[in-house]
């Protein structure tokens, strides 16, 4: 699905970064930009800085950047395509889309107006139906205004009116067929029957508040004698995918401040947010994911973990745990006792109850669960432990961070921290430890560590990068004599090969939400680098200063690597032919070098 790329010039050029930002974000002017506290993340002093000359944004808090398309990623969690659109409606701009694309747009939308469809008769069965309103307050505990607020109905058993009525609403039947809400036979693609049978229904949302899909929750009354599952989830479609959607965030995100609070379930979510805990979310019908950690991560950094008193509620918090360390994200533990779960909890004890119960931290819970004799377990048993425990940290992101965790580690275990920090290195050795990438992301596995923030410290990648960032033209003339050899393997190395790469395919545009060849810090590092104010005088002389260094850091390197050579061969050679041979080849490579370094190609 694509948008005409002249269309999203015009989206882009009519959108008003300051006004879109105002919308999350009181700015105030400061000098030629405008300031404001970081709708990213809880912060005091303002961080968050909108460019309009240049229609970018930068946040220095969480490292975010990027124009108004990528704020609404960011923000509401938009498709690159979703951002377009929904800010095409705003300024009134007609979008024209390359062929065969705008009928998938058109079957999204679709499938989103039959959910709509299907909340509002499944509410209209829940107002007529006495037994299940009777089900909801008597052993649920919950008031039909409650219902009401979140979108609560009833699919009866047997029930077949459904259909008809989206037929009779004149819906596409391959958009029926790919909705969810009945399941197809094979051999007769029109025979349809209802999903959900004599089941609560439970409306699930995307972060903007459309209805995606449902969760059906099994009456007693029905399931009595029958092997049945509990709960019947939506299956995946075009417009749900349960491992990228955490149910309730579309009203928790409203009230978080500092931290989310994660329970199992839907009615455990209800049940938090009756009580006044409104940042509240849960999985959906699995355990939590990363994408799910990372979207969480976009509105706070802390997250409580609410978890039953069981094993399932063990495996949960576990899990929980190694993703905070990959998203770093800051996670508290609180466990119920046995045989609770959050919504018997709050509906008996309320929230004055859940604030009494005890919290634990990553490092002492992961203890207290994976090695419960703590300071009396023998040194094989810590030993053990501590794989366990450095197989997870390894994947923190921040350096300052694993320190943290590795001092918690030595006092609560009673060891050295100099001897837990050289096991750390020890056991990490040369491997480098990355998240998940998003979908069509290069990921880098052996030019450099992605997931490691680049350093302040400028290098000549990074001020070539800027040059051909801030002037599409040079980009051209570089990647037409630059020698890929040349660049270092770091970060902006790795980055600056990347744009190049793009460059002579003909696809560079500058840094875009829709060009999958780079990955989230990618995009935030590009968009920084245009944000910077370019003030290079003479941007000829400067990139050819550029190519300079970086022809003479190679051929220095490359002249060390042959001195090494030779000086190993010289401890062995018995002046042979082949000794010979050899001492000659490695003499007319470094003539090469040295030419090479004498003649090192410039633009103009």
């Amino acid at each position: 699905m694509k948008v005409k790329r002249e269309c999203i010039e015009r989206v882009r050029e009519a959108a008003d970064l300051h006004d879109v930002v105002s919308g999350y974000v009181q700015l105030k002017r400061s000098g030629g930009h405008w300031r404001g506290l970081s709708p990213f993340t809880v912060e005091k002093t303002p961080s968050f800085y909108v460019l309009p000359e240049k229609k970018f944004f930068k946040c220095f808090s969480t490292g975010y950047a990027g124009d108004v398309f990528r704020f609404l990623e960011l923000k509401e969690n938009f498709s690159f395509i979703e951002a377009v659109e929904w800010l095409a409606q705003r300024y009134g701009i007609a979008l024209e889309y390359e062929e065969g694309s705008k009928e998938t747009t058109l079957s999204k939308n679709t499938l989103l107006a039959i959910h709509e469809d299907a909340l509002a008769h499944y509410q209209k069965n829940f107002a007529v139906e006495k037994t299940v309103q009777c089900y909801w307050i008597e052993t649920r505990h919950f008031t039909l205004e409650a219902a009401s607020r979140y979108g609560i109905g009833w699919a009866p058993e047997r029930d077949h009116s459904l259909l008809p009525l989206l037929k009779q609403k004149k819906y596409p039947l391959e958009a029926i067929q790919q909705c969810g809400l009945f399941c197809v036979n094979e051999r007769n693609q029109y025979d349809l029957k209802p999903r959900f049978s004599g089941r609560l229904m439970i409306p699930i949302y995307d972060v903007q508040g459309r209805v995606i899909g449902f969760s059906g929750r099994i009456l007693p009354s029905v399931s009595a004698g029958k092997e049945v599952s509990k709960y019947v989830n939506s299956p995946e479609t075009p417009i749900f995918h349960k491992g990228n959607i955490l149910y309730g965030l579309h009203h928790a995100r409203r009230f978080v401040k500092e931290r989310f609070i994660l329970v199992e379930g839907q009615l455990d979510t209800l049940r938090c947010w009756e009580c006044g805990l409104d940042a509240t979310v849960a999985p959906q019908g699995t355990g939590i994911t990363e994408t799910q950690m990372n979207l969480l991560r976009r509105y706070a950094e802390k997250l409580l973990c609410l978890t039953d008193g069981d094993a399932a509620g063990q495996k949960c918090a576990l899990r929980v745990i190694e993703l905070a360390f990959k998203t770093d994200i800051e996670v508290q533990i609180v466990t119920l006792a046995s045989g609770d779960d959050p919504d018997s909890f709050l509906f008996r004890e309320g929230k004055d109850g859940f604030d009494m119960l005890p919290q634990e931290a990553m490092i002492p819970y992961l203890i207290k669960t994976l090695l419960p004799q703590n300071v009396e377990a023998t040194a094989v048993e810590k030993s053990v432990f501590l794989k366990k425990a450095y197989e997870m940290i390894a994947y923190c992101p921040s350096e300052v961070a694993k320190g943290t965790y590795l001092q918690e580690l030595s006092t609560q275990l009673m060891l050295d921290l100099n001897a837990v920090r050289s096991d750390f290195r020890n056991f990490c050795g040369d491997r480098i430890f990355t998240s998940g990438a998003p979908s069509g992301a290069i990921k880098v596995t052996h030019v450099v560590n992605s997931n490691s923030m680049p350093s302040k410290l400028r290098s000549v990648e990074y001020d070539l990068l800027a040059l051909i960032l801030h002037d599409p033209v040079i980009g051209q003339k570089v990647g037409a004599v630059l020698d890929d050899a040349w660049i270092s393997e770091s970060f902006y190395g790795y980055l600056l090969l990347k744009v190049l790469m793009e460059i002579r395919k003909g696809c560079w545009e500058g840094p875009s939400c829709d060009n999958a060849v780079f990955d989230e810090k990618e995009l935030n590092e590009l968009f920084s680098i245009l944000a910077t104010e370019d003030t290079v005088d003479d941007v000829t002389s400067a990139v050819n200063t550029c190519l300079q260094a970086l022809c003479e850091a190679f051929v220095k390197n490359k002249l060390n690597e042959i001195n090494q050579k030779e000086t190993q061969r010289r401890r062995f050679t018995k002046n042979s032919l082949d000794d010979l041979d050899f001492f000659k080849t490695l003499q007319s490579e470094k003539l090469r070098l040295r030419h090479m370094r004498s003649s090192c190609p410039k633009i103009s």
